[in-house]
């Protein structure tokens, strides 16, 4: 009776099977749309622009669905599908050309009060997530352990770390849980790390818009009409990793043509910190700068006769990038540490996010540590661009050094440009010190000392 009951589920495995191929969507991937053999712990489809690769990605959820379980019980599979935003969970990866509704056509969407979620007619069920604001970030920690994650378009998340760090803490469910991630690179740490072998048991697969025959001449047309020939291009296009943009404020070149060597340094008038707090969001940034008077001769015409005359220039050196990715108890430890380390004369902070708040981070680090060192306020009433162009300006012209090399920091110079959807923590902690000591022009600054603040403005020097 048992080898009757085992022929009459093989029979109806077949018949299920048969049924389904009926009627289940047609696919036929590319190649660049198979994914990898293997065990593997993450699969990273790096792709241009219409290469299709978010229909690889929800076609890989929908054969994964409809797999063998990983849970048991009514639920088989629990599944986090992560996004830019909600909305482009919603939208891209469900009800979009190549979303999942394309090839689950019995899934359902269901807006409930846990959330948004997709659930298939076998009880496989997945949440969608956004990373664009520290309340989604708090949903993902909270929204349960899962077999699988699709990440969307993680280059585009604004909340990159955090939501990535989430994503692996709650990806611990079945047998073998795993993520695939779908997206055009940019040039963002986590990107490149996860583009250059930098976790252990990811497979990478690239593709160009180019790879897809499919594509549809209007649209492949527009793109090459936009990003055709330009730096943007080979990253929207071809899937590249930038090192270096055209439109970044710094060129490679530059910075190895200005940089210093350890132990050559010239007598430093000051050493400041430079802390740039994230805002909630991101690294704080933490980089060493020391100001130096550095004397020259240069030629000048009195009288018709050519003669030699001495003078001194400012010049900036960057120590140390000392940037981090922690609550405010430990990036106030870390900027102390840092003074401490290279016995700086002051630490400049940037208050536009947490105000004050960032002042009593660093002075309450201090006062645990049993150090004293100033604080000076650092305000932001202009942009980015406009506070890093004379910095950068000090570069081509050999007056701004960094000493040694900064991988992550020299990123950062050579990338960021402002239509970019995240901040450079470190550029800014960065520059502030070369206006704080007026290494490029008058600031006004504010002493935090034990008796309260005082505001004080200086000449150039």
């Amino acid at each position: 009776m048992s080898d009757q009951v085992a022929r009459r589920g093989r029979s109806g495995d077949k018949l299920l099977m048969h049924a389904r191929t009926l009627t289940e969507p047609r696919w036929t991937p590319l190649p660049h749309q198979i994914p990898p053999p293997g065990d593997w712990y993450g699969w990273l489809l790096l792709a241009g622009r219409g290469a299709g690769k978010t229909d690889a990605c929800a076609r890989y959820v929908h054969d994964h669905v409809m797999g063998p379980p990983c849970l048991p019980g009514p639920v088989p599979h629990w599944i986090g599908i992560i996004a830019p935003t909600l909305g482009d969970a919603a939208t891209s990866c469900f009800s979009g050309p190549s979303g999942l509704s394309a090839h689950s056509p019995d899934a359902k969407m269901i807006n409930s009060t846990g959330g948004t979620i997709v659930k298939w007619p076998n009880g496989s069920v997945a949440k969608l997530f956004g990373a664009h604001t520290p309340e989604d970030v708090e949903r993902l920690r909270s929204g349960g352990n899962r077999c699988l994650a699709w990440l969307e378009e993680m280059a585009a998340w604004r909340y990159l770390d955090d939501t990535w760090a989430q994503m692996r803490f709650g990806l611990r469910s079945g047998r073998r849980p795993h993520w695939i991630a779908s997206t055009t690179p940019k040039p963002r740490p986590l990107i490149k790390k996860l583009a250059s072998d930098g976790f252990h048991n990811v497979v990478r697969t690239r593709a160009s818009m180019y790879d897809n025959p499919h594509i549809q001449e209007e649209l492949k047309r527009a793109l090459e009409e936009e990003y055709a020939h330009t730096d943007l291009g080979r990253q929207e296009l071809y899937a590249e990793v930038l090192d270096e943009d055209s439109q970044a404020l710094w060129t490679r070149a530059a910075l190895n043509s200005s940089r210093a060597r350890v132990g050559e340094l010239p007598d430093l008038a000051r050493i400041t910190v430079g802390v740039d707090p994230s805002g909630g969001a991101g690294e704080q940034g933490i980089v060493v700068v020391g100001k130096a008077m550095v004397e020259y001769t240069k030629i000048v015409t009195l009288n018709g006769v050519e003669r030699p005359m001495k003078s001194t220039l400012a010049h900036g050196y960057v120590l140390g990038d000392r940037t981090v990715h922690l609550k405010p108890e430990g990036w106030g430890r870390a900027a102390v540490k840092a003074a401490q380390e290279f016995d700086a004369d002051d630490i400049a902070v940037e208050v536009n996010f947490g105000g004050e708040m960032a002042v009593s981070t660093i002075r309450a680090a201090a006062d645990d540590m049993g150090l004293h060192i100033p604080i000076k306020i650092v305000r932001a009433s202009r942009g980015k661009m406009v506070r890093a162009q004379p910095v950068s300006a000090l570069t081509e012209q050999n007056r701004w050094h960094i000493v040694g090399t900064m991988p992550e920091l020299e990123d950062q110079l050579c990338t960021w440009y402002p239509e970019l959807d995240w901040s450079p923590d470190r550029l800014d902690a960065m520059v502030w010190p070369a206006w704080h000591n007026r290494i490029v022009k008058l600031t006004a600054t504010t002493v935090v000392g034990s008796g309260g603040m005082s505001s004080m403005n200086r000449a150039i020097g």
